[in-house]
């Protein structure tokens, strides 16, 4: 069974922001793992990233719908804050992908 069209779009958006900063050579790196880490640098962005992509199913495994639409949410608004891409292009990137 083909996956919902919010979770096609959750995973072509996570993808994308991976792909964004990896061709920066941002590292992946969990933050929270880290004493005073910085849960808003690109790093931890990345690794947020690598970390929803598998967590996106339909078998009742991965991350319930609204936890990653709020990882997703966090990942933009990070990505705004620190001038990588506004709200703008974002807004018009993935309206396409979430219809």
């Amino acid at each position: 069974m083909p996956k919902p069209a919010t979770d096609q779009g959750s995973i072509r958006a996570f993808t994308h922001y991976k792909k964004l900063l990896e061709d920066k050579n941002v590292k992946p790196k969990n933050h929270t793992e880290i004493t005073n880490g910085d849960t808003t640098s690109l790093e931890h962005v990345l690794w947020m990233c690598n970390h929803c992509i598998p967590q996106v199913t339909d078998d009742g495994r991965g991350f319930p719908v609204d936890k990653y639409s709020r990882w997703l949410g966090y990942i933009q608004g990070v990505l705004v804050c620190k001038k990588v891409t506004t709200v703008e292009t974002e807004r018009n990137r993935t309206r396409p992908w979430f219809t």
